[in-house]
């Protein structure tokens, strides 16, 4: 059954228990899927949600921290402009002694150095393609390689490196980040105690995801008076 609806095998080795990926939703995207993330999908549920494969996503973490762990702490950037992914990229930064950009990011911030917010990353570590494309852009333009977390409907143009998981959800990016942080802080040597908890943001929903709730509550209700 846990095979059917993960694509892991009871028992198996993973870098947090299969559990605790399950119950933060890191493998639940949405209805909607681009060719690009294809090979990610397990399956897609009977109300239409993708559901990433959470053994591929462990896997890409594990080759993901080596690859973040081989470049200098300082050098590495990482970037969002989704609410709830500025408190993890915070504190992973800090974990591994990188940078973290959480601020609107402006135009010019890696390709311009005559304005304040300039940087010159030798890795930018994206939070969501859709909501960083500004940085997404630049980094191309200025060869600077590119690891970003994927949802079910990105398309991964001038991206190098993609760990497929539910981007939106703060738990989701709470854990990933944190997986993260805890190897990359591994292979460096470094001790790493922060709770997985703490990565969790304290932030309250944006607008439009509070607009979005709304109107998924107003389709439900209307469907209960259909069917009465």
């Amino acid at each position: 059954m846990i095979e059917e609806e993960t694509g892991v095998t009871e028992g198996e080795d993973l870098l947090v228990p299969l559990d605790q990926y399950l119950s933060n939703g890191v493998h639940v995207g949405l209805k909607y899927k681009t060719v690009d993330m294809k090979p990610f999908i397990y399956k897609v549920r009977q109300d239409k949600l993708c559901v990433f494969d959470v053994k591929l996503i462990d896997e890409r973490l594990r080759i993901a921290a080596k690859f973040i762990a081989s470049f200098q702490p300082e050098t590495i950037l990482a970037v969002s402009n989704r609410v709830y992914g500025k408190a993890p990229i915070r504190r992973f930064a800090e974990a591994i002694g990188a940078k973290a950009f959480t601020d609107r990011f402006v135009s010019g911030s890696l390709t311009n150095p005559e304005i304040e917010t300039y940087m010159e990353p030798k890795l930018i570590i994206i939070t969501d393609p859709t909501a960083d494309q500004q940085a997404i852009k630049e980094a191309s333009e200025m060869g600077i390689p590119i690891f970003a977390i994927c949802d079910t409907n990105t398309r991964i143009r001038n991206i190098d490196y993609v760990v497929p998981s539910n981007n939106k959800g703060k738990n989701a990016l709470a854990l990933i980040y944190w997986i993260l942080a805890k190897e990359v802080t591994k292979i460096q040597g470094k001790e790493f105690s922060t709770a997985f908890e703490d990565y969790i943001s304290k932030a309250e929903p944006q607008p439009y995801l509070l607009e979005l709730q709304e109107k998924a509550r107003q389709k439900r209700q209307k469907k209960r008076r259909i069917f009465r």
